[in-house]
């Protein structure tokens, strides 16, 4: 922080102007001062400058900002600052975790329909709003012939849209996982439905300083060994030592053993073995790995250990797999460390600066509150669980209304969906960045406390821009492309919810999903990243009344009286009972609350930004770990580099 004086000025309009004069003579101004008087003129403050800009002053103790407190408003930019700088860009973002999780009310028998519930269905109208694909079972001769062209090295696709029996249809199951997720996020329940894996990470070079910091320190403790299995299990018998060699000197010895050096291979030879790394620019050394002394106690390794390495998807394929070399006995290098647990773990791998596991899984950074088994969510007291009880909802297939032949498009070859994974976690994880200069030296990873960003869902787009034109690419990567044939935009596909024994607030939860605002909509199927699957649902709603069925002789069997008009008021019996839990019954809607503001303008069909800015960011743009913002905030970013 820097030490300056205030010199305030009058305006010919009569308002009070802050300039701030540093010691060198040099003065800027202070937007974030917004005074009534000049009893601050000369006073002694403190400066925090971003990119040269001042962007917070601190008076007499006291931190005097701008009232806006997001990081998207044009005070907090200097003109020279650019947020493509350090802000992301994806397709995705995330909708941020509730603290607190709404509990179900009591669960009903299933033996008895419940007069104080409600049994019906739910009729409903989908209308696409941009190409909607969903791929089509395969028949038994078309697995046939998938199964001949894998055993080729070809790829086979089927690029049917979802037409079982020649009908075109939305099935019941990608309706149902669509809607589960939107309960779980509206009614404030559970976050469980993740992988709780281990991640690796190799920090040599990486643009977040702490981090490489840190896979410096313990990747410097390294050891060398050979791994080999006995019956099931794992073991690493230390060698004597090891050591850097020149690349020159290990293909000598190589080709004096009559092998050939290749990248990522291993050669025995005089006295130990010679490990090669891969391909790096201006490479000039290799590793030599001595023998092992033939007394020296062997380490066990742990199971989690190798389990962790087997569930590592993120290592390159021409990284070779020690396990199943390990019957043999093959170098490797490995670290001891101890888990947040204090457990003891080894971490292993091929070369010198192999991949280490965080010491927190992705669980390790969701509240235990969010993943408590014995705590049932509204979800999960409508859906079900194979523990306690059955689902009491029921999602049929949504079949397309009108001729098929005019609904689809032409069978296309979409762009590659290049996904992030979450070891990305400058996305994944929520940032706390006190200031920019914090970017990217100080961002937070996985052996930290930050909890996760929440329930990632993808943003609405154009969809005119997911064909790929560069047919040469196709041509040299054909197992990378696939071929689909979408419907049309504004096709309608029909289908209906059925449920039994909902309770007034359950059914407003379902209402609540499925009838958004008029300028939501849902996402569905595949090529959501490419603007694909956007969606609008029109419920209608029809309940069974239990009394007359039973006491009217002639009553039909399946009669069902239409009751649309009361949605709404299922809706807020729903959003009264969250609100109430949640201790802001002061507020009128969910809406009102931060996180489902986050959701609305995820779900905003009307107001999407555009496309460019809901791309991809490119490979080396990833390197530089910039942040993605939240949802509000990209709009904001959007709106205000437009103005």
């Amino acid at each position: 922080m820097d030490k300056a004086k205030l010199e305030i000025t009058k305006t010919i309009k009569g308002e009070f102007v802050a300039n701030i004069i540093f010691p060198n003579g040099k003065k800027q101004p202070a937007p974030d001062l917004k005074l009534k008087d000049n009893t601050l003129n000369g006073k002694e403050v403190g400066v925090l400058r971003e990119k040269g800009q001042v962007v917070k002053t601190i008076c007499e103790s006291k931190e005097k900002k701008s009232k806006s407190k997001k990081p998207f408003s044009k005070q907090a930019f200097s003109p020279t600052f650019k947020p493509d700088d350090i802000y992301s860009r994806a397709p995705y973002n995330f909708i941020p975790l509730n603290k607190k999780v709404v509990p179900a009310e009591e669960i009903p028998d299933f033996d008895k329909y419940h007069k104080d519930r409600y049994t019906g269905y739910i009729e409903i109208e989908i209308k696409t709003l941009t190409p909607l694909y969903i791929r089509d079972t395969l028949t038994e001769e078309e697995y046939r012939e998938k199964v001949n062209s894998k055993e080729k090295g070809q790829q086979y696709t089927n690029p049917n849209f979802f037409s079982p029996g020649d009908l075109l249809r939305i099935p019941g199951s990608s309706i149902r996982g669509m809607i589960r997720t939107m309960v779980e996020i509206m009614s404030f329940g559970k976050f469980w439905f993740f992988e709780d894996a281990r991640l690796y990470y190799r920090g040599l070079a990486d643009k977040c300083i702490n981090l490489r910091e840190e896979y410096s320190r313990k990747i410097g403790n390294k050891s060398a060994g050979i791994l080999y299995k006995r019956g099931f299990e794992y073991f690493i018998k230390p060698a004597k030592g090891f050591k850097h060699i020149s690349k020159d000197e290990a293909c000598k010895k190589i080709e004096n053993n009559g092998y050939t050096y290749k990248e990522f291979e291993h050669y025995k030879v005089e006295n130990g073995y010679i490990v090669v790394s891969g391909e790096m620019k201006g490479k000039k050394r290799d590793w030599f790995i001595e023998f092992p002394d033939e007394n020296v106690e062997e380490i066990k390794v742990p199971d989690k250990d190798i389990q962790n390495y087997k569930n590592d998807k993120n290592r390159s394929k021409s990284v070779p797999d020690l396990l199943k070399l390990a019957k043999d006995g093959v170098p490797c290098f490995y670290v001891k460390y101890k888990d947040t647990e204090g457990n003891e773990r080894i971490a292993f791998g091929h070369t010198g600066f192999f991949r280490l596991p965080y010491e927190k899984t992705i669980g390790d950074h969701i509240s235990s509150e969010l993943k408590n088994p014995n705590l049932i969510d509204i979800a999960e007291a409508i859906f079900g669980n194979e523990r306690t009880h059955a689902s009491r909802i029921f999602f049929e297939d949504a079949y397309l209304e009108g001729n098929p032949e005019d609904a689809l498009l032409e069978p296309n070859t979409p762009k590659i969906l290049s996904n992030p994974k979450p070891t990305c976690f400058q996305h994944y994880l929520e940032q706390k960045l006190k200031n920019l200069e914090d970017h990217p030296k100080n961002l937070a990873h996985y052996n930290l406390d930050n909890p996760i960003r929440g329930h990632k869902l993808y943003w609405h787009r154009s969809g005119e821009n997911w064909i790929e034109e560069n047919k040469e690419n196709i041509r040299k990567h054909p197992t990378q492309y696939t071929c689909i044939t979408p419907v049309r935009p504004n096709s309608v596909f029909k289908g209906r919810i059925r449920f039994e024994n909902l309770s007034k607030v359950e059914l407003g939860a379902l209402l609540f999903a499925l009838d958004l605002p008029k300028c939501c909509a849902h996402k569905l199927g595949m090529g959501k990243p490419l603007g694909l699957g956007s969606v609008r649902i029109t419920p209608n709603l029809y309940l069974s009344d239990r009394n007359k069925r039973y006491s009217d002789l002639f009553a039909e069997w399946d009669r069902l009286e239409e009751k649309s008009n009361e949605i709404s008021e299922f809706k807020k019996a729903f959003e009264k009972y969250v609100l109430d839990k949640l201790g802001e019954s002061n507020k009128s809607s969910l809406w009102e609350i931060d996180r489902m503001k986050e959701l609305k303008t995820m779900l905003d069909f009307n107001n999407k930004p555009p496309d460019d800015k809901t791309d991809y960011l490119p490979l080396q743009e990833f390197k530089k770990r910039k942040v993605l913002p939240k949802p509000s905030e990209i709009i904001e970013l959007y709106n205000t580099q437009e103005e």
